[in-house]
């Protein structure tokens, strides 16, 4: 429950709530690969969150959130 307590004011609707908590877009090309999995299981976490934990398969949750993730890295203008 500690990461719902800490991220709950970012719960509107699964994924959109990744981009209030993820890494500016001017440091995606510096993400650690603990930073980005991290950002990943937040990810998972709230399209499970989303569907009020129930059903679902969280193995799916996480290819979905890591794919979402990596398209929104990809966007992210370099470092200048």
């Amino acid at each position: 429950m500690a990461k719902r307590s800490a991220t709950t004011s970012h719960q509107s609707s699964g994924m959109a709530a990744v981009s209030a908590s993820s890494t500016p877009l001017g440091e995606a090309a510096s993400i650690t690969a603990e930073r980005r999995q991290k950002m990943i299981a937040e990810a998972a976490y709230y399209l499970a969150e989303h569907r009020g934990f129930l059903g679902g398969d969280p193995r799916q949750d996480w290819l979905k959130a890591e794919a979402e993730i990596e398209r929104r890295l990809k966007r992210a203008p370099p470092p200048h």
